[in-house]
């Protein structure tokens, strides 16, 4: 006995569901158009986790036991043994960076598709390598918020939000009440240098990677750069616009305290330029 089919029925062929789209595709997309309109470094970190390469020989700090106040001292001595400054230059700096490099990749997913990979304690480890890149961040596993109209949004590695005032307050939570609060909190318990410094580094690293990530896609850079600073309550330590070329252009209210290891080199958007600081 022949069985019925839905062509049958209706005369039309049945077509196959289409796959959903992996989650890191758009975000693969721009990070390449950032390494090469912009720079190889504003990703360098992340290209381990967007491609699913292993960082050799790396030391691996599980976000998780970081804000536990695990391992700080582990990582500042790291530190120590790159920059050779004051502990509290040194801890100023760790923090610049891992800082940074938990916070690129969810810039990455907002610019690239308002996509934001999931980037809590639980779900990130921080990777020091005595090779390039030195620095590098990954989840723990694929987890990413989404909008009800992004193609990814039935995707299982995905959940979808309502609306992006609703993606912004859960990136906040995530990324900083879930995670950089407390290993910020870490570094305070351990060494001698200001809550607003290295609030100041989390603005600047935000600006930053706005500046190249955003470069590469239609959005104003400035508004976007604007909207990730009011969503982590850091607008005020820094001053964001539009230079002449077109291209976010960005100042920090205080000091990374890279000057005082630098032989006084101030980075080139420090307030130390400027009559602020």
């Amino acid at each position: 006995m022949r069985l019925a089919t839905a062509e049958a029925f209706t005369g039309a062929p049945v077509l196959a569901a289409m796959p959903l789209p992996h989650p890191m595709r758009a975000l693969r997309t721009v990070a390449a158009r950032v390494e090469h309109e912009v720079s190889p470094h504003p990703i360098a970190g992340i290209r381990s986790w967007l491609y699913g390469d292993e960082a050799a020989d790396a030391v691996e700090f599980p976000a998780i036991e970081l804000a536990a106040g695990e391992r700080v001292e582990e990582l500042m001595a790291a530190a120590g043994d790159l920059w050779g400054g004051s502990a509290h230059a040194n801890a100023a700096l760790a923090w610049k960076t891992y800082c940074y490099w938990t916070l690129a990749p969810a810039v990455l997913g907002y610019v690239a598709a308002r996509r934001v990979p999931v980037m809590d304690a639980a779900n990130t480890v921080f990777r020091v390598s005595a090779d390039a890149p030195m620095f590098s961040v990954r989840q723990v596993r694929p987890r990413f918020l989404a909008l009800p109209h992004d193609p990814c949004a039935g995707h299982p590695d995905v959940e979808v939000v309502a609306n992006e005032e609703v993606l912004l307050d859960r990136l906040r939570a995530t990324a900083f009440d879930g995670h950089l609060a407390p290993v910020l909190d870490a570094f305070l318990a351990r060494v001698r240098v200001g809550r607003r410094t290295l609030m100041g580094s989390l603005a600047s690293g935000l600006s930053y990677a706005v500046a190249s990530m955003a470069a590469v896609v239609p959005d104003a850079d400035e508004v976007i750069a604007k909207t990730l600073l009011d969503a982590f309550d850091v607008a005020h330590l820094v001053d964001v616009s539009t230079g002449e070329d077109g291209r976010l252009a960005y100042r920090r209210r205080t000091c990374c305290l890279a000057l005082t290891i630098e032989g006084g080199r101030t980075c080139s958007t420090c307030c130390v330029q400027t009559d602020r600081c």
